[in-house]
């Protein structure tokens, strides 16, 4: 063997090293981002500048020279060390993390500095020498360490041990792919050992072995990062085939689940329709029934005076129900159409005054805030909400009573907003009525429609606001509006419903 050739054997690893690097670099920045290759290049960096530095040493022409290139191989070398335990803690407990390995980095920066500051070598101890390996004369050089130079080697080795033994840890775990790099592990820990006994001047007739070694070692652990890499490759594309699948699947399902959910819809507009139909045929059949017996009482001959003017009040009464009933189920469904301008709340309030019955009283309590007393409601629908929520509080009290109206300023959905309350002294509402007080042609009273609340429900909505129901029996109730004071960006769309206040 020739020098000749070593020379040509060491410029072929350091590029051999310098392009793992490069491959292994762009591996982490187009694939997966693990950090594994990422360390492995950086790993394969450190080697190809410490090669460079044995081909420097080994070619150089003076002492000078010689050490310039050990620093260069010593930097290089206490980096890969760091690299490759780095790369061990990774390549064999990828879920986990390494937050010790910072101080390690520092460390060894911070030996790259005291080397190029000429302070791992006693000051004029470093000297040239020739050993004599595998028929080769080589030239290298050594000295005399100060004790941050011991330092250096002693940190450098247990890093390469930490690496062994990590990646014993992991095989012992189940890991078998870590096996070809655990046992080049082991033979980069015996080339270590060896460049440290001959950089210390121990070990004679020897050769630097780490840039020889280190290719079989990177041999391992590229082979099984590649394997690794085309397992991984492999299973997401299998992840990917699996969820292309599942979205499929899933497709197919909301279609179904579409079509279950119109038919559904169908069937539930069938239904109200049906309920619909059956309360306003009931509603429609007893007036008739009371029109068709008065009808048949006023063709009898016999009948009195007195008996045929009450057989047409009658009549008169309950066409006028069915009149009164024809007029609700228009109103309630009939979109609401609202057509906003100013009202004055006060104005509201004091025309209840004159629309209730003798024996029954008004009291308004009206706050003195002058941007609530007007608000951007319907004039027409707010005076049809006034009047049934009035005239339900008096039919609530019998043939006496005070009804109280209180407006108050409050906020909706984070927006000022009015607070209409009104309460009134009558017997109140049972629970199981007031679960039930805003459905359509519910009511507990004989004349009644059961479409006041519903519809009152329904403007309240269509304003953008909230009705709230608070009612005990025997102790009256309460009926609560919160009203935007001008026109909301957007009304709600889900509907509000009865429910008791705190």
């Amino acid at each position: 063997m020739t020098s000749e050739f070593l020379v040509g054997v060491l410029s072929a690893w350091a590029v051999a090293h310098l392009g793992l690097a490069l491959f292994f670099g762009l591996a982490y920045l187009v694939g997966p981002r693990e950090r594994e290759y990422a360390l492995f290049s950086f790993l394969c960096g450190s080697l190809s500048l410490l090669t460079l530095g044995v081909l420097l040493e080994f070619s150089a022409l003076d002492v000078h020279a010689q050490y310039r290139a050990d620093q260069l191989s010593h930097s290089a070398a206490i980096l890969a060390a760091v690299f490759n335990l780095h790369f061990s803690l990774a390549f064999g407990f990828p879920a986990r993390r390494q937050p010790g390995m910072g101080p390690l980095y520092v460390g060894a920066l911070a030996f790259v500095v005291a080397d190029w500051l000429d302070l791992l070598w006693i000051k004029n101890s470093y000297h040239s020498r020739v050993s004599h390996s595998f028929g080769l004369t080589i030239r290298h050089g050594d000295g005399a360490v100060t004790w941050l130079g011991g330092l250096f080697y002693l940190t450098g080795a247990a890093a390469t041990f930490g690496a062994v033994l990590a990646l014993f840890f992991a095989y012992r775990q189940g890991k078998r792919e870590v096996l070809a790099t655990l046992l080049s592990s082991i033979l980069l820990v015996c080339a270590m050992l060896n460049d440290v006994g001959l950089a210390a001047g121990v070990l004679e007739n020897t050769m630097v072995m780490l840039p020889h070694v280190f290719m079989v070692y990177a041999l391992g652990a590229a082979g099984t990062l590649l394997v690794r890499y085309r397992t991984t490759a492999g299973a997401l594309e299998q992840t990917a085939t699996n969820l292309r699948q599942r979205t499929e699947e899933l497709r197919h399902s909301h279609a179904e689940l579409a079509q279950v959910q119109s038919e559904l819809v169908t069937k539930k507009q069938l239904a109200a329709v049906g309920e619909l139909a059956a309360a306003i045929a009931h509603e429609v059949r007893n007036p008739l029934a009371v029109i068709v017996n008065a009808v048949a009482g006023l063709r009898r001959s016999a009948l009195g005076e007195q008996d045929r003017a009450m057989l047409l009040d009658i009549v008169d009464e309950e066409a006028a129900r069915l009149n009164r009933l024809v007029t609700d189920l228009l109103r309630f469904a009939r979109p609401v159409a609202v057509k906003r301008s100013p009202v004055s709340l006060v104005e509201l309030a004091n025309r209840c005054r004159s629309t209730v019955a003798s024996g029954f009283e008004v009291r308004v309590h009206m706050t003195t805030d002058p941007d609530v007393q007007t608000v951007d409601v319907d004039p027409n629908l707010f005076r049809l909400v006034f009047d049934n929520l009035v005239a339900n509080a008096c039919q609530s009290m019998g043939t006496s009573g005070v009804v109280e109206i209180r407006v108050d300023r409050s906020e909706l959905r984070g927006e000022p907003a009015a607070r209409i309350e009104i309460r009134d002294s009558g017997h109140g509402m049972e629970p199981h009525v007031l679960e039930r007080a805003l459905d359509p042609f519910f009511t507990t009273r004989p004349s009644g429609t059961g479409l006041g609340l519903p519809i009152v429900h329904r403007i309240v909505e269509a304003h953008g606001g909230d009705l709230l129901l608070d009612s005990l029996e025997g102790q009256g109730t309460r009926v609560v509006l919160v009203v935007p004071l001008h026109e909301p960006p957007e009304a709600p769309a889900s509907p509000g419903a009865a429910r008791l206040l705190s």
